[in-house]
């Protein structure tokens, strides 16, 4: 009996381990957290794709990545970044999501993350930014 609450143990410990790493698996493309934190909006929009859902506290629309880049960049020079850490992300077959707190000098914000993986790229379908 001992030994079969021992193996179960085991099975359990491993499974979290396993599904918390496939959570850890990248969700968003390369380079964006360093994009936010410097603020460039440039960067960022290189990870967008053709065209992009923002959600912000101001207003929402579906944008072309020109735009978006323009929108984010505005967002940017109204709220300058603080700090800007990632909470949690997760995978699914070809999508995923990030989730990622953003301080401003005086506000809070929610990001999040909807991501496709299109010809072996990440591109972002969709950021939403709330005020926290």
């Amino acid at each position: 009996m001992i030994h079969l609450k021992n193996t179960i143990t085991v099975l359990i410990v491993l499974f979290i381990g396993v599904s918390g790493f496939s959570q850890q698996t990248a969700a968003l493309p390369d380079g964006l957290i360093m994009a936010i934190k410097k603020s460039d909006a440039e960067a960022v929009s290189k990870s967008f794709n053709a065209q992009v859902e923002l959600i912000l506290p101001q207003k929402s629309a579906v944008y072309s990545k020109k735009q978006a880049e323009m929108v984010i960049k505005d967002f940017f020079e109204r709220n300058p970044v603080k700090e800007f850490k990632l909470i949690h992300q997760g995978k699914k077959d070809k999508s995923s999501f990030a989730i990622a707190n953003y301080y401003a000098s005086s506000n809070r914000f929610r990001f999040t993350f909807l991501t496709k993986i299109k010809s072996g790229k990440i591109y972002i379908h969709q950021i939403r930014i709330e005020k926290q």
